[in-house]
């Protein structure tokens, strides 16, 4: 297999995913971006998680291989995430937010790097928010290398050991998904790359974005994720620092849902007993080393 090979038949090896609510100008601009990347090619599958107002946009104006699903019920972004692979042919899944989109550098060459690692679980890229003119993820060299997770709004699923690890996991409900699914894959022997050479920008609109929702949410999901991986007898310390922090971040933007969240993942943590699957000491040593994404 050549990188001319997966350029010639791409649509044979990836799917584009992208689960929306509320946002169509920013799905409008994502589609154009995704025709100019020239990946026209590529099949796209679009979950609408429940949007106020019927998608506006019209298919025939973009030379996409395009699916649109709308659901009269909201469900979240994890939910929609774990049906959008459900739909999906091909070997490798490539989410994108409907307000992030690739600017440069080779989808092929990406499968390419992916096929060559019997241990993959997924490819990380470097991310850029143009609006704020900062890195949301960069790269740490030129070359590709392990991290430990990856960014909701750009990478690459080996959907074969997604579906193998059950997908991602609904009980989190918004948020932290990436990380938690990540920890099981590493857990299994597969592991996430971060590939420089794709670059992705996300723009990073805050319409529809309910900022309670995401410090409640980020602070549970965090503090359920250390019970379910962090070693036992490190759990004490680890949630401390993490309520520690939780509660600074809290104070310093003046919103009062990652407390909230840290007080539901308190009441909760024995209703997931059952997702406890605690690194061992080496394991979480070697975790902790990698980059973040």
């Amino acid at each position: 297999m050549t990188i001319k090979d997966i350029e010639k038949n791409i649509s044979d090896w990836v799917t584009i995913g992208i689960a929306t609510k509320n946002r169509w100008q920013d799905l409008q601009v994502t589609l154009e971006k995704i025709v100019d990347a020239r990946l026209a090619n590529v099949p796209i599958i679009i979950i609408d998680d429940c949007s106020d107002e019927p998608c506006p946009l019209d298919n025939s104006n973009f030379p996409l291989k395009l699916e649109l699903y709308r659901f009269s019920e909201s469900r979240g972004y994890i939910t929609r995430r774990n049906q959008i692979a459900q739909k999906i042919k091909t070997k490798y899944y490539l989410s994108l937010d409907d307000d992030s989109f690739p600017v440069s550098g080779s989808l092929a060459k990406a499968i390419e790097f992916a096929e060559s690692k019997n241990n993959l679980f997924c490819v990380s890229f470097p991310i850029y928010n143009p609006i704020l003119n900062a890195y949301q993820n960069y790269s740490l060299n030129p070359e590709t290398y392990q991290v430990r997770s990856f960014i909701g709004c750009g990478h690459l699923l080996h959907l074969p050991r997604f579906y193998e690890i059950g997908g991602y996991c609904n009980e989190l409900i918004h948020q932290g998904e990436e990380m938690e699914i990540a920890a099981r894959a590493f857990q299994k022997g597969w592991y996430c790359y971060h590939f420089p050479n794709f670059s992705i920008h996300h723009t990073a609109s805050d319409i529809g974005r309910n900022w309670h929702r995401m410090d409640f949410y980020g602070a549970r999901n965090n503090l359920l994720w250390n019970d379910w991986f962090v070693p036992r007898d490190l759990m004490l310390i680890q949630q401390f620092r993490t309520m520690a922090s939780r509660l600074w971040l809290s104070l310093r933007v003046k919103r009062l849902g990652q407390c909230q969240g840290m007080i539901s993942a308190a009441s909760e943590v024995g209703k997931f007993k059952q997702k406890r699957s605690s690194f061992s000491r080496s394991q979480y040593s070697e975790w902790k080393k990698l980059p973040q994404s």
